[in-house]
């Protein structure tokens, strides 16, 4: 009876794995260029050695193909739009339409950028995005400027609408001062460390942080310089400065 029992549930175990899964499909209906910047590729210096292995250090130079970036975060009203429940639980501190999206894990944000035909971005891809000419500048220079980050305050106490502040050198909104952004790695302070050339890296394969950039509103000076790297648990939904954008990945013909 127990062979019989154990015959059953192979069967079943095998079934299940064989069987065809549900999966989230792109929805065709998007302008999926709309409002996106194309980032020439070519090699870039990433990473600031003077923020420390864990944030930043070594530097090291990485080279990836051309690709389109969103000019703005994604805003709350762009996210319902794919992905209603989330006007159930918006921030209080990022409230409005055209605020950006916050209290998402990253798996919501990587599901919202697929369903757009678009992907979250690397970390490489979004660190040359940001602008600097190396990981220890900020994205307008290598001076703090409130004014660039924030209008001018010293600090801010929430999330202001995207767009409000003056862009980067290639025309992008808030890449560092407004929110925490996700990005496609898993987290690794020793990825940095490989001693060579990296092509369009991706990251380690597997790990237990997510990687986020960019700083946010609520966070310090240091962490707004576009080589900074932190990190969260991908499942959490209970950060008010995380938020993201997305990309999409172009071949050279």
């Amino acid at each position: 009876m127990r062979i019989f029992t154990a015959l059953i549930l192979l069967l079943w175990v095998v079934s299940t794995a064989c069987s065809p899964q549900p999966s989230l499909q792109p929805d065709s209906s998007f302008d999926i260029t709309e409002d996106m910047v194309l980032i020439p590729g070519g090699k870039f210096q990433r990473g600031c050695d003077a923020l420390g292995p864990e944030h930043g250090a070594p530097a090291h130079e990485v080279y990836l193909e051309d690709f389109m970036i969103d000019q703005y975060e994604v805003t709350n009203k762009k996210l319902e739009e794919v992905m209603p429940d989330h006007l159930l639980r918006r921030s209080a501190s990022s409230s409005c339409d055209n605020c950006p999206v916050s209290k998402i894990t990253w798996y919501e944000a990587a599901d919202y950028c697929h369903l757009i035909g678009k992907a979250l971005p690397s970390e490489a891809q979004w660190e040359k995005a940001a602008g600097g000419k190396n990981g220890c500048e900020f994205p307008w220079g290598l001076e703090w400027d409130p004014v660039q980050a924030y209008g001018g305050k010293e600090l801010q106490d929430d999330a202001s609408p995207v767009g409000q502040f003056p862009p980067n050198r290639y025309g992008l909104y808030d890449m560092a001062g407004n929110m925490w952004e996700w990005v496609a790695d898993w987290y690794s302070p020793q990825f940095y460390f490989l001693g060579e050339l990296m092509y369009n890296p991706r990251g380690p394969r597997r790990g237990v942080m997510k990687v986020r950039r960019g700083g946010a509103w609520s966070d310090s000076i240091n962490g707004m310089r576009v080589g900074y790297r932190d990190w969260s648990y991908p499942f959490s939904r209970s950060f008010s400065d995380i938020g993201f954008r997305c990309v999409i990945n172009l071949k050279r013909p």
